[in-house]
């Protein structure tokens, strides 16, 4: 039953409303155009199982899509709060610190979308909402499912490609919108919170566009050196030149908002600095092929030729605006078809400031048949998991390389290049940020945790688990704890939860709670065969608490299974080595 509006955009109305057991949502009614196509609907509809499937503290969760006669709509979660824009509105711009934990989340909650295969295609502050239930308020992406809808039909009413201000250069020149293209919008948005505006804005759409493909953003006063080259990579023109992944760029914001932290906000500005002309720029820096570089030339035979080789200069200038206008107001148009699978580019290049990986070209790459698994060794993460079927749970190790290797290369698979397809896979991905593997430190209380082992160790989906725990339980017992000290010195936890594979009863279930200083982080309930991801945010916690609690028993109520942390590990905050046991600060 819907009760009242909350808001409306190019795609439709939200609307307050609650199911019939009461309970509270936000539905979200498409513009009728959309549902006047019977192929449309159809579409519609079979996305609800793969958005349901998202679900992520930073991202709205979509509880199930509904058409009803002429009504499409989506049911999500109802957040109580305002969105990123009001916030900004109302408050201008952020310190540098508050604005890296603001994108940390974002960038958190694209990973989640972006794992699922999905684009969102619209990232900006009026899809971002604050829920105000948590203190301080916590970002919740939206509308992601609009996006995808967008992306798997074919009728002109869904083309949307995004919102100027906001665009990739490369969508805006009517290409595929990619996981690159959202970490582009988020870049421009991190530009925004730093200092009011975004860096193209302009009064013509027609010129943010060409703003978007050939210049680059004005440096604002007040925008700390580190994470104005985040930014700036961010930014990049070349898709395969930004960073590799959102979880890549989630790690470097969560370590820049605590190194940040003391800066303050820079001058909310009304306009962007001037931006910089790639065009102009290359035309006033390049040099022509056997010309002298010195400042000091030969003299000109005359002010006629001088004159001439001027005006030549001139009209080459207009011929190469005019076909850069031209290309992008054919993009703009929308004349090509956007409705290829959400992937990143496969030539993927280093990220900013990084040496060029060693993996081998394309042509070397050995190749093996569609049913068996592809040689991932040397690519960047993102394209690793490009080339997987998404039914394989992909399980990453982070590893600190000692060779030089860039951040976000895959180091090592399991199984092995050439194998069977298996539902479960794990990846050694190089990190520039130390980890903690839980496996390797001692609860300060609570329980002490089994470790399993590489050969004899625990399983989840068929897959072994490595730097795994477990806890073994079942109804019968009461719920276990283990506390461990991370003294502030943490930006995540990550790893695999699940029911270890040789657990005695089938239908035994066990809900994963995950404390920080005593405030719930993270619940998980887990059933044997369904493993998850496991992803927290421990930025400032002092303490760490797991709690497991194992429910649904056999007819005795007594038999149940091994709860399993495969990979649990902590990644250090920016600076810090850890020790076996971190002290607290």
């Amino acid at each position: 039953m819907l009760e009242s509006t909350l808001g409306h955009g190019a795609s439709g109305e939200v609307w307050r409303g609650r199911s019939h057991e009461g309970e509270e949502f936000a539905f979200k009614i498409l513009h009728d155009s959309l549902s006047r196509d019977p192929e449309t609907v159809r579409r519609f509809l079979q996305e609800g199982d793969l958005l349901t499937r998202i679900t992520h503290p930073n991202v709205v969760r979509v509880h199930g899509l509904v058409a009803e006669e002429d009504t499409l709509a989506i049911v999500m979660d109802l957040v109580q709060g305002r969105d990123m824009r009001m916030a900004l509105d109302e408050g201008g711009a952020l310190p540098p610190g508050s604005a890296c934990t603001l994108g940390a989340e974002v960038a958190q909650g694209l990973a989640a979308i972006h794992d699922a295969g999905v684009v969102h295609r619209d990232v900006k502050p009026e899809n971002v909402l604050l829920d105000e239930r948590t203190s301080p308020p916590s970002v919740r992406l939206v509308d992601f499912g609009i996006a995808r809808i967008a992306e798997q039909t074919g009728s002109k009413a869904t083309k949307m490609v995004g919102t100027p201000a906001y665009i990739a250069p490369e969508v805006a020149d009517g290409k595929p919108a990619t996981a690159a293209s959202d970490l582009y919008a988020l870049g421009i948005m991190l530009y925004e919170l730093c200092c009011g505006v975004t860096p193209f804005a302009d009064d013509s759409v027609y010129q943010t566009l060409q703003k978007h493909a050939r210049h680059l953003p004005g440096r604002p006063d007040g925008i700390p050196d580190p994470l104005w080259e985040l930014i700036a990579s961010l930014l990049d023109k070349d898709p395969a030149k930004r960073p590799s992944s959102a979880t890549a760029v989630a790690m470097r914001l969560s370590a820049l908002a605590v190194d940040l932290a003391p800066a303050q906000a820079a001058p909310r500005l009304t306009a962007p600095p001037p931006s910089i002309d790639l065009v102009h720029r290359q035309m006033t820096e390049s040099t022509p092929h056997g010309a002298s570089t010195s400042p000091v030339g030969p003299p000109a035979k005359s002010g006629k030729a001088r004159r001439g080789r001027r005006v030549i200069g001139i009209v080459a200038g207009v011929l190469l605006l005019a076909v850069v206008i031209a290309g992008g107001a054919y993009a703009a148009l929308g004349s090509k078809d956007d409705r290829t699978p959400p992937q990143r580019p496969t030539t993927q290049g280093p990220e900013a400031g990084e040496p060029t990986p060693t993996a081998a070209p394309s042509s070397a790459r050995p190749s093996y048949p569609p049913d068996k698994l592809p040689h991932l060794l040397g690519l960047k993460e993102q394209e690793a998991r490009a080339m997987l079927s998404p039914k394989i749970q992909v399980q990453v190790i982070r590893q600190q390389p000692n060779d030089g290797t860039p951040d976000g290369v895959v180091l090592a698979q399991d199984p092995q290049p050439g194998s069977d397809i298996p539902s479960s896979l794990q990846l050694t991905v190089s990190s520039a940020q130390a980890v903690q593997y839980l496996a390797d430190m001692t609860p300060t209380s609570g329980e002490t945790l089994t470790t399993g082992t590489e050969t004899a160790g625990y399983r989840l989906s068929g897959h072994p688990q490595l730097h795994a725990l477990g806890a073994a339980g079942n109804p019968c017992n009461a719920a276990g704890i283990a506390e461990y000290d991370l003294g502030r010195h943490f930006v995540s936890l990550a790893g695999l939860a699940g029911l270890d594979d040789a657990s005695e009863y089938a239908k035994t279930e066990v809900t994963l709670e995950v404390y920080g200083d005593e405030v719930k982080l993270k619940t998980l309930t887990l059933t044997l065969g369904k493993p998850k991801q496991l992803q927290v945010d421990v930025r400032g916690v002092l303490r760490l608490k797991l709690r497991w609690e194992f429910t649904k028993g056999d007819a005795s109520g007594c038999s149940g299974g091994t709860l399993v942390l495969g990979n649990a590990h902590l990644v250090a905050a920016s600076g810090f080595v850890p020790g076996a046991t971190p002290t607290p600060s």
